[in-house]
């Protein structure tokens, strides 16, 4: 093709100039800082984790008893260690007490006996009798009494409230680095991330932050569905303000099951809320320091293609349940170790990868 020439040059040098000036013209959702801009890709839903040491516990026992995980650490040297000092600890209790029981929990792991079974890379706890476990009332009286110490124990050490959350800055912090990467005009980020821990102040039932895909309990996958699906009505009537004050919304539901600890077992952890707490805190005193599970997310350019934010989250919830029994163990049965733990570091960089291909998805979903 022959060079233009003279008018031709110039009619050819205007056009480019006005294409220059038009591709500067960013749509208001785009226009964020090119520089953190990089290509996110799509990628296929997987349901492999990371190739570490799993515990797995018996449905049967899990579901017989909400004190399971202290019948459960009867098999484990540090699980009984970690019991006796809760009970040891506790400022509630007097001497008396403490040795009667120590020795109603000693008698407890003789009668209802565990055992563990190894497959791969996978350690599943079970009873070792199949007639189950009967407690009498004497006896959930008394595992009561070492829940409570248990909680003691946290609470002192770990200090903090009890709630239902994924702390805040978790929560905000992932959607806003989610929507940044799709280049959205950081006051619509601002928007949506002022919103994402604004359910955590809602009246809501702890269940309506957990989803457990065992039993199909918890609401997190419904409220997800509602605010996200109201989100994209509102985005494609330019009604910005609300589609992203919605998108914050649906964004706290669908990360909240993304923390193994609300993808089931609400009334054993309803009973030992502290380590529950204590995780929570573990991951936001990581979050940019430490660990920096931050840069989980940043580091992450892939997401996942929603079609139904409620399948979503279920999808992730069970992503995440599959470390529960895993995590909630270690942290019970290392009381002052499990925080420098190589496992729990794993499971929670796997966990939050996989939330973030799921937020990434979601801000898709509702601006795509």
């Amino acid at each position: 093709m022959a060079k233009p020439r003279g008018g031709a040059m110039r009619r050819a040098l205007a056009v480019l100039l006005v294409f220059v000036m038009l591709s500067s013209v960013v749509s208001p959702t785009m226009a964020a800082n090119t520089a953190e801009m990089k290509p996110i890709m799509a990628t296929e839903r997987t349901e492999l984790h990371k190739n570490i040491n799993i515990i797995k516990v018996d449905p049967v026992l899990e579901n017989a008893t909400p004190y399971w995980i202290i019948i459960a650490a009867g098999i484990i040297e540090k699980g009984r260690a970690a019991t006796f000092k809760y009970i040891d600890s506790s400022t509630n209790l007097t001497k008396e007490e403490k040795i009667e029981l120590k020795k109603f929990v000693k008698e407890l792991w003789r009668k209802y006996r565990v055992r563990s079974i190894k497959d791969g890379n996978v350690t599943l706890i079970t009873l070792n009798s199949k007639a189950g476990l009967n407690l009498t009332q004497e006896e959930k009286a008394m595992l009561e009494k070492v829940a409570q110490a248990v909680n003691e124990y946290f609470s002192t050490k770990y200090g903090g409230d009890v709630g239902i959350l994924w702390n805040v800055d978790t929560h905000q912090s992932i959607i806003y680095i989610s929507c940044i990467k799709w280049g959205i005009y950081r006051d619509y980020c601002n928007i949506t991330m002022d919103h994402a821990d604004d359910p955590d102040y809602w009246p809501h039932l702890p269940s309506d932050h957990y989803y457990n895909p065992d039993t199909g309990v918890g609401s997190a996958p419904y409220y997800c569905w509602y605010y996200a699906y109201g989100a994209r009505s509102y985005y494609r009537n330019g009604d910005m303000y609300n589609a992203f004050q919605g998108l914050g919304w649906a964004s706290h539901f669908l990360t909240d099951v993304g923390n193994p600890l609300h993808t089931g077992r609400e009334a054993d952890q309803a009973l030992h809320k502290w380590v529950h707490t204590a995780y929570e805190d573990y991951v936001s005193n990581n979050w940019e320091s430490g660990y920096n599970f931050k840069s989980v997310i940043e580091d992450n350019r892939y997401y996942y293609a929603i079609n139904d934010p409620w399948d979503a989250t279920e999808n992730l919830a069970s992503y995440s349940h599959y470390y529960f029994d895993t995590l909630y163990l270690t942290i019970y049965n290392n009381p002052d170790t499990w925080q420098s733990s190589t496992l729990v570091r794993s499971i929670t960089e796997d966990s939050l990868l996989e939330t973030a291909k799921y937020v990434l998805g979601l801000v898709k979903y509702v601006t795509g």
